[in-house]
C-alpha cells in the first residue's frame, strides 16, 4: 500500500467520510468541525448507523455534515474513508463495499494491520491507521498514525498533536498504551469518592481531580531527564508520597499494569492469547 495520497486543489474542500458512526468517530467528526479553527473547509459524509449519533452530528453541523443512505454512499461521496467499525464487525462490513483506487483509507481498527485493511479495501492503494481518543472532540491529546501522510495532516492538525510513526509495530505499542484510559478515570474516581466521603462537595472535588492530574501531566511532558527523576523528586523520605508509591510497589500495582500492556499488545498483534 501506499502512503502517499492525490492532491486536490488547495482551494477544494476535502471529501472525508466515515464508515460507523459510533462514540470515537462522534468525538472525531465534532473535534474536526470545532468552531473558529483554521485549515480546509470539510465535507464530511457519515453513515446512517448508531441513528441517534447521526443525526446529532448532522444537527450540530448542518452544511457540513450529511448522513448517506448506507455505507457505500460514504465511499461514493467521498475520497478520505475514515474506518470507525469495531474489528470483529470490519470484515463482514467492508466486503460489501467496493472502493476506488484514489480512495485514501484511513482505519481506526485497533487490531487490523494494514495488510489486512488493504486486503478488505481492495483497490485502494493508500492506507494509513490512527488511534482517535475521546479528547480529539476538545482539540487535546495525542493523535497516532502510521505511516506519516500529507492529507491526514492537512485534515487532522486541527485536533490535536500529530504522532507520525514510520514503523507499524510503534503505532501497535502506542494503540495499546490507549487501553491505559478507563483505568486513568478510575484512578480519578477513586480519588473523587474519597474526598466526597470526606465531605468535600462533588463539584469542589471534580474541579480538584481533574486539576491536580492534568498539572502532574503537564509537568511531566516538559521533564526531559525521564520519568524516574521526577517520581524521586516527587517524594520526600517518610513523606506522604513515599508512603502510597512505596505500598503500591509492594502490592505489586505496576507490575501488573506493565502485564496487562503486554497483553493487550498480544491482541492488538493478532497473537495468541497465554
Amino acid at each position: 500500500a501506499s502512503s502517499t495520497s492525490p492532491s486536490p486543489a488547495m482551494s477544494d474542500p476535502i471529501k472525508l467520510g466515515f464508515v460507523g458512526t459510533g462514540t470515537i468517530v462522534s468525538h472525531t467528526v465534532k473535534g474536526l468541525l470545532r468552531p473558529g479553527l483554521d485549515g480546509r473547509k470539510l465535507d464530511i459524509t457519515i453513515s446512517p448507523r448508531s441513528k441517534d449519533k447521526a443525526q446529532e452530528l448532522k444537527s450540530l453541523f448542518p452544511g457540513e455534515v450529511t448522513v448517506a443512505e448506507d455505507n457505500q454512499g460514504v465511499l461514493d461521496a467521498s475520497t478520505v474513508v475514515c474506518l470507525g467499525v469495531t474489528p470483529q464487525m470490519a470484515e463482514g462490513v467492508l466486503s460489501e463495499l467496493k472502493f476506488r483506487e484514489e480512495h485514501t483509507v484511513v482505519s481506526f481498527l485497533s487490531t487490523a494491520k494494514i495488510p489486512d485493511i488493504a486486503r478488505m479495501c481492495a483497490p485502494a492503494k493508500v492506507i494509513l491507521r490512527a488511534i482517535p481518543m475521546p479528547p480529539i472532540e476538545k482539540g487535546l491529546g495525542p493523535l497516532v498514525t502510521h505511516p506519516p501522510n500529507e492529507t491526514f495532516d492537512a485534515i487532522f492538525a486541527r485536533t490535536g498533536k500529530i504522532i507520525a510513526l514510520e514503523d507499524e509495530s510503534q503505532c501497535a505499542a502506542m494503540m495499546s498504551t490507549s487501553a491505559l484510559m478507563a483505568t486513568y478515570y478510575e484512578w480519578e474516581g477513586v480519588a473523587h469518592k474519597f474526598l466526597v466521603a470526606q465531605g468535600v462537595p462533588s463539584s469542589q472535588a471534580t474541579t480538584y481531580v481533574c486539576s491536580l492530574f492534568l498539572a502532574l501531566a503537564t509537568k511531566g511532558q516538559h521533564e526531559k531527564d525521564g520519568f524516574d527523576k521526577i517520581v524521586s523528586e516527587s517524594q520526600t523520605p517518610g513523606g506522604i508520597n513515599e508512603q502510597v508509591l512505596k505500598s503500591l510497589r509492594e502490592e505489586g500495582w505496576f507490575e501488573a499494569v506493565g502485564r496487562q500492556l503486554d497483553a493487550v499488545l498480544a491482541r492488538v498483534l493478532g497473537k495468541p492469547r497465554a
